[in-house]
């Protein structure tokens, strides 16, 4: 994540108010997939475009209808931390 990308979080209600057409009033960080009428397809395309915007592998089959938003942006923030480390410590052994 460089600094101009937007909060995770961020990014996931725009990204859903913009593609989905939901009421940005819904999106809330304790907003589930279900509560959104967001089916498992809008799931999987969600994490598709966080994996290829963040540059980081989401493991789509953690979406499901219980899922909250915020919880998904936890998901993207674990992976980004991964990523961080694993790119700082290949630095090491190859720096």
């Amino acid at each position: 994540m460089d600094a101009h990308s937007p909060k995770p979080l961020d990014f996931i209600t725009a990204y859903l108010a913009q593609t989905f057409a939901v009421p940005p009033e819904k999106l809330t960080a304790e907003a589930t997939f279900a509560s959104l009428d967001l089916d498992s397809i809008a799931q999987v395309e969600l994490f598709v475009t966080l994996s290829d915007h963040y540059g980081v592998e989401l493991d789509d089959s953690k979406a499901s209808g219980r899922l909250t938003l915020g919880q998904t942006a936890d998901l993207l923030r674990a992976e980004l931390a991964r990523a961080r480390v694993a790119g700082a410590s290949a630095m090491r052994t190859h720096g």
